[in-house]
This record gives structure tokens, C-alpha cells and sequence, in this order.
């Protein structure tokens, strides 16, 4: 049922999401800033995975990342270097390497989630909680209509996958992959 205001609510529509995604970017940095002023924010997106997915090999990551497996790489070498991630033999495949985060990775890692929860709450608190719960429905439906239409491909969370974006593992990964 298209009006002929439809287009111009779109465009409005893709204004603020460009809007959106700068902050959104801004705070990634700002999250990764927090868990160390040396990492880059793909760090911490890493991290992220890996307390949400669980043990995973660098393909699975990588893939659910949206990322190339030397990006990947990279990160990783930072976040072992660091002890917040470790890489064991695979113990299904001894050739490859199942990557998981580290006792002292996830400190840091929910550290820096609780301020940036904390600010959020207040950021919001002017919000009635029905607004919040509206808002958090529509962003759920945006999210599972993206999925429909998978505009990215691969390895990033399909409609198939519960509310919480959780990955399942492709059939020919062998890797544990679970909630994102």
C-alpha cells in the first residue's frame, strides 16, 4: 500500500539511520576505548562474538563478522597478545584452531558493557517505558525484515535465528556457533 508520501518517509527514514550508524560507530569506539585505548573497534566486535557465540574457529568469526580472515587475524593477534583471547587445537580438526575469550577478556569486555548500559539507561530516561518497548519492536522487525531480504549474504544473522540475532551453525562449519 504505497502513498505518495511513502518515498519521502523512506528517504526521511534513511537520514536518520545514516544519522544512527555515525553514532553508532562513535560509540563502538568509544566501547573499545574503554576496554583498552590501544584496540580498534573490530576488537571489540570480536569480543563480542565470542562471549555470545561461544568457542568458535576464525572462519566462523569471520564469517559472522562479515570480515576476511586476515582482518580477523589481526585482531586476534592484538586480543591474545593481550590475554583476552586464546586459540586451542581444534580438538575435532587438528589442523585448525578454535578461538575463546578468556576469563579476563570477558571482565573487561562486561566492564565496558555495564557503562555503556548505564549510559543508555540514562540517556533514555526521559523515554516512557512503552516508548522503549516500542522502539526495541521495531528495530527487532527492521532486523528480521533485513534478514528476509539478506541483502549481505553470509554469515551475518538470518531470519531463521532467534530474537537475540543468535548465528546457528552452517552445516559445513563444524564450528560452535550459537547466540549473537
Amino acid at each position: 500500500m504505497d502513498t505518495p508520501e511513502r518515498p519521502a518517509l523512506v528517504r526521511e527514514l534513511e537520514r536518520e539511520f545514516n544519522r544512527l550508524f555515525v553514532r553508532r560507530r562513535f560509540n563502538a569506539l568509544q566501547l573499545a576505548r574503554r576496554i583498552d585505548p590501544e584496540i580498534e573497534p573490530a576488537s571489540y566486535s570480536v569480543l563480542a562474538t565470542l562471549q555470545n557465540e561461544g568457542p568458535a574457529r576464525m572462519t566462523s568469526i569471520a564469517r559472522h563478522l562479515g570480515i576476511g580472515k586476515p582482518t580477523l587475524s589481526r585482531q586476534l593477534t592484538t586480543l591474545v597478545s593481550r590475554g583476552w583471547v586464546s586459540k586451542e587445537t581444534d580438538p575435532a580438526d587438528g589442523r585448525a584452531q578454535t578461538v575463546s575469550l578468556t576469563a579476563e577478556g570477558r571482565e573487561r569486555l562486561e566492564t565496558a558493557q555495564q557503562e555503556r548500559a548505564d549510559r543508555y539507561l540514562m540517556m533514555l530516561q526521559a523515554w516512557s517505558q512503552d516508548e522503549i518497548e516500542t522502539l526495541s519492536t521495531l528495530v527487532a522487525k527492521l532486523n528480521r525484515t533485513y534478514a528476509e531480504h539478506d541483502p549481505a549474504g553470509p554469515g551475518l544473522p538470518r531470519s531463521d535465528q532467534d530474537p537475540q540475532g543468535s548465528a546457528q551453525p552452517s552445516a559445513g562449519d563444524g564450528a560452535a556457533i550459537g547466540d549473537e
